[in-house]
């Protein structure tokens, strides 16, 4: 008995000491957000590690206080970004109305775009200055002592804070695709030629026009990041802890991981490189859905199929145009014997009878219904996620960000149909319902991508803790590093060599059309032919 007693103590023994102090620093900025990031510190934590979850306040979120549902093993930190100066229904009203408003990548070099970017950074930046200047916070994250700090892709300023708080190893987190900041910085390429800028509204496969915006994309993005995001915010750093401050993309190149919330057995094929993790459908099991409240295993009960229509939590479906209103409802209505479940909270018009509006959806729980049929959606990452584990075709009808890239994975896949903001009216959803509604082939080619990300050989949490831990343990992984991260852009891009051939090539065309002429010249003259003097010209031109 006494030997089992010291076997148990010893194994826990081993268990603590092998537990690592995880930080997490997340954008508090949506619902979907907080989400990614908690079911990472679930992971963590199931598997015996401390973890932290230090939620940034940047944006105000509708002015709602999103709770995180913490356990054992997980505690939740909060920092207050938030500043007086900034007016933040005026960034929600404006971000609201370029959601449903039918703009292209393009509209990001219109004078109102460059506003409402250049408010936010300035957001951003402000609330980080406000954040590192915070002493008892930035105290008491150094005194954690961090194994790990997970940073997030959408600003620089975490990455700073890592590095001032002396973690002992960081990793770089996408709570989608891999962002294309975090590709240009860590030496991944990117040819344009099938792997366009991320908010694109294309898939792989790009015309001679798309290619050329493509090219413009990725040559003009890194310039706008630097300029409103990186360079402003490294100046707040260099301010408070001196000139000697590294800028923070080069900080950024040292990321020992990189982990992003894809699968490859769905996302667009590019490149990739040996520090590039994908944790993709991470926590999300088909075992997780749970009994319909009543209000809609009531109205389930009557009907032949049901769809689940959602914008998700950042896009307010209540601001959508007037006209897409009447346009689901009247498409809607065309199919009376299936129930449609939509996320919406006005009360401004008055939905058909197979229409349920509610301002909560138990979106997984539904979508996993036996009698669900198709899901309409904005194109969120985690929303093409859901669909894909319940085994659903989806209509996605991108608002803004990489929903255009992911409404075309789902369509490159066979199992989406995307719409533009443009294309919506009646007949268009109608059409798009039908198809799903009555066309196997949409529900039989998501089933095979279900079949394919279960049967994966290696889980995304298995994925997440083992990365974790080994870069918990080797702390810098300098042997996972590309070279192309440490390349000014001559070099990178082989300017230098492409000048010289083409200095090179030009002389010696240069050089043989001398030549080439002298010997004909000399041709010329031998045989008698030669060219007329000047004078001889003038004559000529004279008796005419």
């Amino acid at each position: 008995m006494r030997l089992m007693n010291f076997v148990i103590f010893f194994a826990a023994v081993i268990g603590f000491t092998n537990a690592y102090k995880i930080g997490i620093l997340l954008p508090d900025i949506s619902r979907s957000q907080l989400l990614f990031n908690q079911r990472m510190g679930e992971v963590l934590a199931d598997a015996g590690h401390n973890i932290t979850l230090i939620r940034l306040q940047t944006l105000k979120n509708d002015g709602k206080d999103i709770k995180i549902a913490t356990r054992p093993g997980m505690i939740e930190w909060k920092v207050d970004g938030f500043l007086d100066e900034i007016d933040y229904d005026w960034i929600k009203e404006k971000q609201a109305e370029s959601a449903y408003k039918d703009e292209s990548i393009w509209s990001l070099m219109s004078k109102e775009k460059r506003e409402v970017m250049a408010a936010m950074f300035k957001t951003f930046t402000l609330a980080c200055e406000k954040i590192i200047t915070n002493k008892e916070f930035m105290d008491k994250f150094e005194t954690a002592e961090f194994d790990v700090v997970f940073t997030h892709m959408y600003e620089f300023c975490p990455i700073g804070i890592q590095h001032i708080g002396k973690a002992k190893t960081w990793v770089w987190v996408n709570s989608g695709a891999l962002w294309d900041t975090v590709a240009y910085f860590i030496g991944l390429p990117l040819p344009p030629s099938y792997a366009a800028p991320m908010m694109a509204d294309v898939g792989d496969s790009l015309t001679f026009m798309q290619r050329f915006k493509s090219i413009i994309g990725h040559t003009i993005t890194p310039l706008f990041v630097y300029k409103f995001s990186a360079g402003p915010q490294t100046e707040i750093f260099r301010k408070h802890f001196g000139s000697n401050f590294p800028h923070l993309t080069e900080i950024a190149k040292e990321a020992p991981l990189v982990f992003v919330n894809s699968n490859e057995l769905y996302d667009l094929p590019r490149p990739t490189l040996h520090k590039i993790v994908n944790i993709g459908g991470l926590g999300m099991k088909q075992a997780s859905a749970k009994p319909l409240p009543k209000e809609y295993s009531d109205l389930i009960e009557k009907v032949e199929s049901v769809v689940v229509f959602s914008f998700g939590s950042v896009a307010n479906a209540t601001l959508m145009p007037k006209e897409w209103k009447e346009s689901f409802m009247g498409a809607f209505s065309r199919f009376p014997k299936t129930q449609f479940f939509v996320r919406y909270e006005g009360s401004d018009i008055k939905p058909p009878k197979n229409v349920h509006f509610s301002h909560w959806l138990p979106q997984v729980d539904l979508l996993q219904h036996p009698k669900t049929r198709a899901f309409i959606t904005h194109g969120g990452f985690n929303s093409l996620q859901e669909a894909i584990l319940a085994s659903q075709p989806i209509i996605t009808i991108p608002l803004f960000g990489d929903q255009f890239r992911n409404g075309r994975i789902a369509e490159k896949h066979g199992f989406g149909i995307v719409i533009s903001k443009s294309e919506i009216n009646e007949d268009s959803i109608s059409e798009a319902l039908e198809k799903l509604l009555t066309n196997t082939k949409y529900s039989k080619a998501v089933k095979i991508m279900n079949k394919m990300v279960l049967n994966k050989p290696v889980s995304p949490e298995t994925l997440l803790v083992k990365w974790t831990e080994f870069v918990a343990e080797f702390k810098t992984l300098d042997n996972l590093k590309p070279m192309g991260a440490k390349l000014d852009a001559i070099t990178y891009y082989n300017l230098d060599v492409y000048a010289t051939v083409i200095f090179v090539t030009a002389a010696v065309i240069f050089v043989i059309w001398k030549i080439l002429k002298f010997v004909f010249c000399k041709i010329a003259s031998l045989l008698g032919f030669r060219k007329p003097s000047k004078d001889v010209v003038k004559k000529s031109k004279k008796d005419n």
